[in-house]
């Protein structure tokens, strides 16, 4: 009996010790007077791999280098956007969610009904406030009822990259953006088949580069998928005639190289690269293959805004290359440590080195007295970044409109007109029937 009632006593004393000592050790966190008592934890990080390896490399060092200094533990997993998207969606279905993931805009669109992100609208407001604010397009495309639930990285625009070195040779001074029928007049006359053709555009579903492509184009003849409520279509219009026989006609001028009916996404990169088109649309990933493989000929490289639609803008699509995502584990200490990995990522130091080698625009003030604007190529996507419109302009780019993307609603059109010689208005038709299916399943 006493030896139990010591036991007993003994501890009811450790408890009280430890629960005073972890009481101090909570209280001193902030000073780090007892650093080994924090809380620690295993992170797991899905991130895209990019076109531009030396940024991705940089990135997992520096979040490798803060678990380090943090005593927690982290593994870096990187593939393509695609497979990151299809992890999700299985780690959705079995609960075994990351600590962290990448989001570009499909994917934010796609999992934040699923409410697996976590808010972090005070996150987005403070580090807004340390680098002086968010661009527009930043916010537009994260903000969801009034929230944000993932915080933009990077900014990415497609645009016109071209020969200019062809250009001047041709007497053309500068591209021609006062139209889109005017840069394929202009292509038309520099081109030099069977060698060097004007237009490395797609026409094929695979090269989804050009589904971005057309729907620029479109949006000049005033034409959309959505109007701005983001619930009703606006496929069957006149608007969308005149876009469709204006990209038969550029077909007709025999501007594309042969075979671009089977390119996929490498097909129009390739093409500039070798120097067989003379412009394509196309992110920055072009450039960064110049860069690391023909440095020479990178500065016969122009890149330019979209030609002018029939209102005189020239409409650019800005989107969301690079955001994160906090997930929604229920682990405290998980979410916790993954506030403060994304809050280092967004330090002054490592987001500027980040931006520089990474090739993106960023999706915050503050950075614009980097010396990498002065570039031409870099400015071009800084510039769209702080004037382009989002995805599903003029409307929001909700579930609905990014289930119609994965139809390639564009490219289907295209494709229906230039291989199987559909008429404008049968294109638009069969696209209507799909697009009144998809939405009727989110609007009742």
């Amino acid at each position: 009996m006493a030896s139990q009632a010591l036991h007993r006593r003994l501890s009811r004393r450790s408890l009280l010790k430890w629960s005073a000592l972890g009481a101090f050790a909570v209280a001193a966190s902030g000073c780090q007077v007892i650093p080994g008592l924090a809380p620690k934890a295993k992170l797991n990080v899905w991130t895209d791999a990019t076109f531009a390896p030396g940024s991705d490399d940089y990135q997992t060092q520096e979040i490798e280098a803060w678990a380090k200094n943090r005593g927690h533990e982290v593994e870096v997993t990187r593939e393509g956007g695609g497979n990151v998207q299809t992890k999700l969606q299985a780690a959705l279905e079995s609960k075994q969610l990351p600590d962290i993931s990448q989001v570009d805009s499909g994917r934010y669109t796609r999992f934040h009904p699923t409410k697996s992100l976590t808010d972090v609208s005070d996150l987005f407001g403070e580090i807004g406030k340390q680098w002086g604010g968010w661009y527009q397009i930043s916010q537009q495309v994260v903000t969801k009822d009034g929230k944000q639930y993932a915080l933009p990285y990077s900014i990415d625009s497609s645009l016109l990259l071209y020969w200019n070195d062809v250009l001047r040779e041709g007497g053309v001074r500068e591209f021609p953006t006062e139209s889109w029928r005017a840069m394929v007049d202009t292509m038309k006359r520099l081109m030099k088949p069977p060698d060097l053709y004007g237009i490395g555009f797609q026409f094929n579903k695979a090269g989804t580069d050009s589904e971005n492509t057309f729907g620029v184009w479109a949006l000049a003849h005033g034409a959309s998928l959505q109007k701005q409520d983001s619930r009703t279509l606006s496929i069957k219009t006149p608007e969308m005639k005149s876009f469709l026989e204006e990209l038969k006609w550029s077909w007709d001028q025999g501007v594309y190289p042969p075979g671009t009916t089977g390119w996929d996404n490498a097909g129009n990169n390739t093409a500039l690269q070798d120097k067989k088109a003379i412009v394509i649309h196309n992110p920055a990933s072009p450039l960064v293959w110049f860069r690391n493989n023909k440095p020479d000929s990178l500065q016969h490289i122009g890149v330019s805004a979209s030609p002018k639609g029939k209102d005189g803008k020239s409409y650019n699509i800005a989107y969301l290359r690079d955001g994160f995502a906090v997930m929604a584990t229920g682990n405290d200490a998980g979410i916790a440590a993954s506030r403060d990995l994304l809050k280092h990522l967004y330090s002054k130091d490592v987001y500027r080195k980040w931006i520089e080698i990474a090739f993106p625009a960023p999706a915050l003030n503050g950075l614009e007295d980097m010396e990498i604007w002065k570039n031409p190529q870099r400015k071009g996507f800084l510039d769209a970044a702080k004037g382009g419109v989002r995805d599903g302009y003029p409307g929001e780019q909700t579930p609905a409109y990014a289930e119609l993307q994965t139809r390639t609603p564009w490219l289907t059109m295209a494709t229906r007109m230039i291989v199987d010689k559909w008429t404008p208005d049968q294109a638009m038709d069969e696209l209507d029937k799909i697009a009144v299916d998809v939405y009727s399943k989110h609007f009742k």
